[in-house]
């Protein structure tokens, strides 16, 4: 018989994450493994079977994600997920994740927690400068008694491991990298065409992100930078995905500015770009980055997470300070100038996918680790 697995996430259709494609990836090549039944927020799609849905709050959101509704209903949902489950496998941080280590710890459930980020970082951007320190000490503190009530904790790299060890996690933490589907991120066979059928002019230099539009992403430090290259009417700045309105508008009232929303088919968008940008501020693996360099793009990152471990200067990508748009406004021209180096670049980030990345090899891992 099949373990009956609770997948619980703070994130779900149709906005799409790191964290959702890791998801998507892992039920598509375990179904045979696991009887699978998910527990997510409702963001206003319904998709698949065997998903509970848990009411969002209309008063706080974090990011564009809205809070868990704090109900008797969704409560009531929750413990009767997690009660009814073999192993809980929680994708976090935020409330829904929590709760679920909560009750599973009191179910005496086999917990595996697999963090994407390092949520004390995650929230820094939301609270006022007075308050920061207490609630970051607050959260921290919280984060680190859930995760000691876990069984296990995967972390997508080495580094990681040993910050959340030295932080005080006590519990046992084993590195599962994620991966990327290299057939479908892949660089375009004409670029031109890739360009024409967004409605992109196929003159234009595109310079691209994916991910949300937010604080933490440091976004905005990218319009500033983009908005500093010369000859504008030859570029054109792709963004893959959505946000706050508080945080988007500046980027929809810009001219050569498209912001599309969350999509499903990012590959083709990728596939329009010429260089891609993570200005973040936080990270852990950045899925996104590592499927721009499968694309064969030329990426700018800055040194967060996992991205300074396989990003290699002057080999696949550049660096460039988080803080600083003007910076990155000449790392962008250095690339849009040196279409050598721009392709060179393009063609090594892809080998490093290639080589060291695998969705198969991710997942086969996983899986053994769940069912051990």
């Amino acid at each position: 018989m099949r373990p009956k697995l609770l997948l619980a996430a703070d994130t779900y259709y149709p906005k799409v994450d790191g964290t959702l494609k890791f998801m998507e990836e892992f039920l598509k090549r375990t179904k045979n493994d696991f009887e699978i039944s998910l527990l997510v927020p409702f963001l206003g799609e319904r998709r698949g079977e065997k998903v509970t849905y848990l009411e969002p709050s209309g008063i706080f959101s974090v990011s564009g994600y809205p809070s868990l509704k704090l109900s008797f209903s969704n409560f009531h949902k929750i413990r009767t997920a997690i009660w009814q489950a073999d192993i809980v496998f929680v994708q976090g941080p935020a409330l829904i994740s929590y709760l679920s280590i909560y009750y599973a710890h009191k179910f005496h459930k086999k917990t595996i927690f697999y963090t994407h980020t390092i949520a004390w970082e995650l929230f820094e951007k939301f609270f006022p400068p007075l308050l920061n320190t207490l609630f970051l000490n607050l959260i921290k503190k919280l984060s680190i008694a859930a995760y000691n009530r876990c069984n296990e904790i995967f972390v997508p790299y080495y580094d990681l491991k040993k910050a959340l060890a030295k932080a005080g996690v006590r519990t046992e933490l084993t590195v599962a990298r994620l991966g990327v589907d290299i057939e479908v991120f892949s660089p375009s066979k004409d670029k031109r065409l890739s360009k024409e059928r967004l409605g992109i002019n196929h003159g234009k230099m595109v310079i691209g992100y994916v991910g949300r539009v937010s604080k933490e992403k440091n976004t905005h430090l990218l319009l500033q930078a983009f908005r500093r290259l010369p000859h504008q009417e030859n570029l054109h700045l792709l963004i893959v995905g959505d946000g706050p309105e508080s945080q988007t508008r500046e980027f929809k009232e810009t001219a050569n500015c498209t912001v599309t929303g969350f999509v499903g088919n990012v590959q083709d968008y990728l596939k329009a770009m010429d260089i891609f940008v993570m200005p973040s501020l936080t990270e852990t693996t950045s899925l996104a980055t590592l499927e721009a360099m499968a694309s064969g793009l030329a990426v700018v990152v800055t040194k967060v997470g996992f991205i300074q471990n396989y990003v290699v200067k002057g080999y696949n990508g550049l660096f460039f300070p988080r803080n600083s748009s003007a910076l990155l406004a000449i790392k962008m021209e250095q690339l849009i100038k040196e279409r050598g180096l721009r392709e060179q670049l393009g063609q090594n980030a892809r080998k490093t996918i290639a080589y060291s990345f695998s969705w198969e090899r991710s997942i086969n891992k996983i899986k053994r680790l769940l069912l051990r």
